[in-house]
């Protein structure tokens, strides 16, 4: 008898191989499963509640719960409305919870996204103030004159605002004076000492005496009272020796003194204009004082 030939199966059924290859999954579609996966932990982590602690500025720390969808920047301005502070000076310094690393993030990231455990909001240090110093205010001087060792001067300039024992450093280095011996005094003679407290423009002087204690004994720096008398003598006399030789011409009719002087004068001049006495011919001469009248003699009696 002849064999009758297998029917082939139905198209319904899938075949051995067909059956392995439904078991054993291509990785093109393993890898759309775990994204998928992945996709759908991201929506757990972004829908949850995310707990974490805030350090202020000024040090306090405060508990806080956010919703995973908001923005690192939603997060900030919510933070400083609720504390009164100003978002666009301030900004927010994540660390994660286990290793308490700082995390880099975009304004625009997700808290949800982040596993954080602390959030530090700081206060902005403005960039132009880092990078420059204020512009310096340059401060009032004026010219002090400041005399010392009797007899030296030196100009020093200072602060007419400060009080006198802020601008002691510059006088005692520009007069080579110790700020242990130093005494300010209003002027070397009346040896009246400045009060340190007061600015030279409270004391109305642009003027001081600087008394050294150790160079100088006595406080007053003027000299003593015979030397001032001899040198006003000695000034007198410079005076007078002077007006003499101002004259030009001495009594003595043939003296050459009166011979160059009256040379070099022209014919409009002449002694007497010189002497302060007048031109004029018709001057008249004073009157010789009448002679003594003579006592008669008596006779003898």
């Amino acid at each position: 008898k002849r064999m009758k030939a297998r029917a082939p199966p139905p198209p319904n059924q899938p075949s051995a191989v067909s059956r392995i290859h439904s078991e054993h999954k291509s990785p093109a579609e393993a890898a759309v499963i775990s994204d998928q996966n992945l996709v759908s932990m991201k929506e757990n982590m972004i829908n949850r509640l995310v707990d974490f602690t805030v350090i202020l500025p000024n040090g306090l720390e405060q508990k806080c719960t956010v919703q995973g969808s908001k923005a690192v920047m939603d997060v900030l301005v919510d933070l400083c409305s609720q504390y009164h502070l100003n978002p666009s000076q301030h900004s927010l310094e994540l660390k994660s919870s286990g290793t308490q690393q700082v995390l880099s993030y975009k304004p625009n990231t997700l808290i949800g996204a982040l596993d954080i455990q602390t959030v530090l909001l700081k206060e902005k240090i403005p960039e132009e103030k880092a990078k420059r110093p204020l512009p310096r205010v340059p401060e009032k001087s004026v010219r002090l004159v400041v005399n010392y060792l009797k007899t030296q001067k030196a100009v020093v300039r200072v602060s007419p605002e400060v009080p006198l024992h802020n601008i002691i450093p510059a006088i005692c280095e520009k007069c080579e004076v110790s700020q242990e011996h130093i005494v300010l005094l209003r002027d070397g003679i009346t040896g009246e000492e400045l009060e340190l407290t007061k600015s030279l423009e409270e004391l109305g002087i642009k003027e001081l005496y600087a008394w050294d204690r150790k160079k100088e004994p006595n406080r007053k720096a003027s000299v003593s009272s015979d030397a001032i008398e001899k040198e006003k003598t000695r000034l007198l006399g410079l005076f007078n020796a002077d007006r003499r030789s101002s004259k030009g011409f001495s009594t003595a009719p043939n003296s050459p003194s009166v011979n160059s002087r009256s040379s070099s004068l022209g014919s409009s001049l002449s002694l007497g204009n010189i002497s302060g006495m007048t031109a004029n011919p018709e001057v008249k001469k004073r009157r010789a004082p009448p002679p003594p009248v003579a006592t008669p003699v008596l006779p003898n009696a």
